[in-house]
């Protein structure tokens, strides 16, 4: 069984190479995230089982407003689909005045956070997996999200939790998270995010396969995750090489089956 995550980028102008990645890869599920409306189009089109929900909205003006998507697509049938909202996080001033600052880069206020998971059936055994996409504003509001995330987590049903957390890893990188709102200290260089929120998957009982792959050029960090419960077990996990127009590498895992 494989598995992947990629965040398409929603200034994504390569939405055609997009399309024909997604239509020749071999997988069983993929999970998509910053997801546009026309690139939901071409996917709803392709002969595949989809749910999909409101990743953010982002407010470029009170009058212009642009929804982007989390997706999943899957090759097996879809027995249910559920989808949760992330809590709303405050902007300190320097924050807003930082996003009016960059607008011209594509930087706005956003609203309405949400993801989406499905259950689905392969091979006789019912799975549920998401298709997430973690807050960028501060490593506290992304620990807030993964605990919201886990409360749709059904005891005793394999579980992939796949999508962008957006960890990042890399020392000289990290002050993006106090430019972003987080308190000071999260920005420091030796702040230790990736290791708080390893424990956090062990805690709740998943792995990590893709851990210490950089999945991200800028931010040097793996991003980008297919978490799988204990249960699962993975043959192989990799991060493929062409950015197909994003900002962020397709990621896949084989499962046993």
């Amino acid at each position: 069984m494989k598995v992947y995550s990629w965040n398409v980028y929603c200034y994504n102008r390569s939405l055609d190479a997009v399309c024909r990645f997604i239509e020749g890869l071999e997988f069983d599920v993929i999970c998509l995230q910053e997801v546009t409306p026309e690139l939901l189009e071409c996917l709803k089109a392709m002969p595949y089982e989809i749910a999909y929900h409101t990743d953010v909205i982002r407010l470029y003006s009170p009058r212009k407003e642009e929804l982007n998507y989390v997706v999943i697509l899957s090759k097996h049938p879809m027995s249910y689909r559920g989808t949760l909202q992330f809590p709303e996080f405050p902007f300190p001033k320097y924050t807003r005045y930082l996003i009016a600052l960059m607008t011209g880069l594509g930087w706005t206020l956003i609203t309405e956070r949400g993801s989406v998971y499905a259950d689905i059936e392969i091979a006789g055994k019912s799975i549920r997996f998401f298709s997430t996409h973690l807050t960028l504003w501060g490593p506290s509001n992304r620990n807030e999200e993964f605990n919201e995330l886990m409360k749709h987590v059904q005891p005793g049903m394999p579980t992939v939790i796949a999508g962008d957390f957006n960890v990042i890893e890399h020392p000289a990188m990290k002050s993006i998270n106090w430019l972003l709102g987080a308190p000071f200290h999260e920005g420091l260089p030796w702040y230790p995010e990736r290791a708080l929120f390893e424990e956090r998957f062990r805690r709740y009982g998943f792995k990590n396969p893709h851990r210490k792959k950089v999945t991200h050029g800028f931010s040097r960090s793996q991003l980008d995750h297919i978490l799988i419960s204990n249960d699962l077990k993975a043959k192989s996990a990799w991060v493929l090489p062409n950015l197909h127009g994003s900002d962020h590498y397709p990621v896949g895992v084989e499962l046993h089956d």
